[in-house]
């Protein structure tokens, strides 16, 4: 209702700073959009391929030791804790941001 009156009345002054009041928030918007929208930070690039790889190799490890290694008791299991691991990595890609 401020900025409305500042404009309605023939005060140059107050049209100012109601403009700059404006502007401010403008700008902290756009600045609030560019952190939403910016690149990923390194850490998660490297948690996201790391995810990945080790999913991998689990399940390579599985089937290499004829399921004495990773953790021999859960048998098949193991498949599913591997690909388990790959996939949240790859999940981590859908929010990738170069």
């Amino acid at each position: 209702m401020a900025e409305s009156e500042a404009t309605r009345s023939g005060d140059p002054a107050r049209r100012a700073a109601a403009e700059k009041v404006r502007e401010r928030k403008r700008e902290r918007e756009a600045r609030a959009q560019a952190r939403r929208t910016g690149p990923n930070p390194t850490w998660y690039k490297v948690l996201m391929v790391t995810l990945m790889i080790l999913g991998l190799l689990w399940v390579i490890v599985f089937y290499a030791t004829l399921g004495q290694w990773p953790v021999p008791t859960i048998g098949a299991w193991n498949i599913v804790i591997g690909f388990g691991i790959a996939m949240i990595g790859f999940i981590m890609t859908t929010r990738w941001r170069g």
